[in-house]
């Protein structure tokens, strides 16, 4: 029996690639029991909307036994990075269109009362030209000892065929193969989203050595090496700038509509657009590891995560299709013993197989669930599967890291507290010039206030870091310190004009010394995320009644930032495995709980949560392989929109699968008299099918109106 978690022995290996000639979803549940059947093999999982393969073999497997494996069933295996090229699309619909035309142009002759041998050939070639794909796809789905649609078309169409009722047998075929080409034509945008995902880093970067620049395979280059990126260039790799300014297209990354400022010190990733000056980058993660390589790695492995109602889905057409080719086989043999009349029953059997067709109710699930994964990545949301977007919706309780998530991680000035009368602005500018020769987080806090207030820095000399204290330095021949309380005052000052001594505690704080005195105090405040509380008010409007934050920071801090944001419950200091516990009793109470973070320290809790939200393509690696969905721009605004296309596409997907058994249903009964000719029960599936998709297709509406 298959392991459902291969991943979890380190025993095994994982191979992925790209299949050719995998062209509809029953094709590749035929292609996994193929493979499942290979020795060592622990398990095989294909994504038709991907064209991709991924196995897990025991270490001995070679590769060459999994293609032949493939060939076997019919299907042509490629490496993982080469494309699956379309090539074959404008013959395949070229095919269709001649085979209705010839279709039509026999059924004209046939109503002309013309010999048979004038019409027949024309009938047979339509068959052959729309109907080969389908018979080839039913002879592999029989030697996997399966029972899909293909076969239950085939049997239908050689049947009609037998009874010599041509136009009956043509109109199926045409219209199967019209059903399947236009799966086929949105399956394919959906993998050519996915090409240009890959084409979009360049395959060589220019390295910038001592010697002068040269080029070299991507690939190849290591982490820490110095790369050159012209305007109009896309970046290789992901890294920071070390020299030169531009602005840089990330919206494929990120979401973000507008090129963004970059500048030394900032990151950029592989696959974004340099547009207008030459920069150079120090590369942070090689080729493999860029956040591109792994934003292709979680689309392509979106489907694995199938939602409980796909599930619910899968196993119903599973059990279903066997059974109505049961009822076929007894509904053409049992009444002509009966009532005699082999033909008329044996060709309600065929109108029962056609009606039957479980397509609209296999593909009700999955379309809706991949128009929801498509319209959210192009916004710069990353869902990792279906079975998150149900989860989404479901959920009665957020909970938030504060650090990053709430708050941008970055200090600001708050206030500027003197002594004797002294001027805020004098103060802070002796604070910043001080503070100049020091990279800490606050000293650049202080410095970016002086220049908001416009600031004029006095000239400063034998500027010294004292580490884990301060800065000190002289300014006009007075000895200036910046730094805690220790080590800026000789004595803690009574008539300081303290906040209440709550707030007191809450502050961040540095003290200013001047010439032995201590002059005054500057406080500082992790800087709000602007659209936070906006975000929370939102939430509460759609039902989600319960905002909990957990934090590793000191509880007055965080306590301030909770009542600032509405929130309901503030949880401070905590440790990861504190946060994890505090997830687990929260999802005790509320059932589904979403909880989003930016750090390795949120990892564990994200796990553990029944969907967990990282922040930001730059978040740390562990919290995106933790997190079920990344929110790639950092904004808390999706959070709200998220919400929105998760009850959306649940509401889609119970309409999809509601409609598809009740007009089953319906059809079944009419077919059952005898009321129901061949290619009306083929209209009657492939109708149904097309407006399950098309319902589907209104979740990329739902997006246009909910981001204008």
């Amino acid at each position: 029996m298959a392991d459902n978690n291969p991943r979890q022995s380190s025993s095994l290996q994982r191979k992925t690639f790209r299949v050719r000639e995998m062209d509809c979803a029953d094709c590749a549940i035929g292609l996994e029991h193929a493979m499942r059947r290979v020795p060592g093999v622990r398990e095989a999982r294909a994504v038709f909307h991907t064209g991709t393969l991924q196995v897990w073999t025991l270490p001995e497997v070679d590769e060459s036994v999994l293609h032949e494996a493939a060939r076997q069933a019919g299907y042509r295996l490629l490496p993982h990075q080469a494309h699956s090229r379309a090539e074959g699309r404008q013959l395949r619909t070229g095919k269709v269109v001649l085979a209705s035309l010839l279709g039509i142009v026999a059924f004209i002759l046939q109503n002309q009362q013309v010999s048979a041998w004038m019409f027949v050939p024309l009938y047979l070639t339509a068959i052959a030209l729309a109907g080969v794909p389908t018979f080839i796809a039913a002879w592999r789905a029989v030697r996997q000892r399966m029972l899909d649609t293909n076969v239950l078309m085939s049997i239908a169409v050689l049947g009609a065929i037998g009874l010599q009722e041509w136009a009956e047998a043509t109109t199926v075929v045409c219209l199967f193969a019209i059903g399947n080409l236009l799966e086929h034509l949105t399956t394919e945008r959906t993998r050519r989203a996915i090409r240009q995902l890959m084409d979009s880093a360049p395959e060589t970067a220019t390295v910038v050595t001592p010697e002068g620049t040269h080029t070299v395979p991507a690939d190849l280059v290591q982490q820490d090496e110095r790369i050159r990126v012209r305007a109009g260039e896309r970046f290789p790799l992901d890294g920071e700038i070390v020299e030169g300014y531009s602005d840089v297209d990330q919206s494929m990354i990120t979401g973000e509509s507008r090129p963004v400022p970059k500048s030394p010190g900032d990151t950029v990733f592989a696959g974004t657009l340099n547009q207008t000056g030459m920069v150079d980058v120090r590369v942070t993660r090689t080729y493999e590891n860029t956040t591109l390589a792994r934003l292709i790695h979680l689309v392509e492995e979106a489907q694995e995560h199938k939602a409980p109602l796909h599930h619910l889905v899968d196993r119903f057409a599973r059990v279903y299709t066997p059974v109505v080719i049961a009822l076929a086989v007894l509904l053409s043999t049992i009444p002509p013993l009966v009532w005699g009349d082999f033909d008329r029953w044996f060709f309600r059997s065929l109108s029962l197989l056609l009606v039957a067709c479980p397509c609209a109710l296999v593909i009700s699930t999955p379309v809706a669930l991949v128009a929801a994964l498509g319209t959210a990545s192009r916004l710069g949301v990353l869902i990792k599967g279906g079975i998150f977007v149900e989860a989404m919706a479901q959920v009665r309780a957020m909970v938030y890291d504060k650090t990053g998530t709430l708050t941008t991680g970055k200090m600001r000035v708050r206030e500027v507290q003197c002594l004797d009368n002294a001027p805020p602005e004098q103060i802070l500018a002796i604070a910043a010039a001080v503070e100049s020769a020091s990279t800490h987080p606050l000293a650049e806090a202080v410095r970016e206030e002086a220049s908001r207030r416009g600031l004029s820095l006095p000239p400063v000399r034998d500027s010294r870091v004292v580490p884990g204290k301060g800065v000190q330095g002289v300014i006009d021949g007075k000895l200036c310190r910046v730094g805690n309380a220790e080590f800026a005052c000789t004595h803690l000052v009574q008539d300081m004009p303290l906040l209440p001594g709550a707030e007191e505690e809450e502050a961040t704080q540095v003290w200013v010394q001047i010439d032995g005195k201590t002059a005054g105090r500057i406080l500082f405040e992790d800087t709000r995320r602007t659209e936070a509380a906006e975000v929370v008010r939102e939430l509460r409007r759609m039902g989600i009644g319960y905002h909990v934050m957990l934090s590793g920071d000191k509880a007055p801090i965080a306590r301030r930032i909770a009542r600032d944001l509405g929130l309901d419950e503030v949880r401070a200091p905590l440790l990861p495995e504190e946060k994890v516990q505090a997830v687990h009793e929260l999802r005790k109470r509320f059932g589904a709980v979403a909880m989003i973070g930016d750090g390795i320290n949120d990892a564990p809790a994200l796990k553990v949560a029944t969907v967990g939200i990282a922040m930001g393509a730059a978040g740390s690696d562990a919290a995106m392989e933790a997190a079920d969905i990344a929110l790639m721009n950092d904004d808390l605004r999706l959070l709200p929109y998220l919400i929105q296309l998760s009850r959306a596409t649940v509401s889609i997907i119970r309409q999809n699968i509601a409609f598809a058994i009740g007009t089953k249903l319906l059809l079944l009964f009419i077919a059952a008299p005898g009321y129901l000719p061949l290619w009306l029960a083929v209209m009657g599936d492939t109708g149904v099918s097309l407006l399950v998709t098309l319902n589907a297709l209104r979740l990329a509406k739902h997006r246009q109106e909910n981001t204008q």
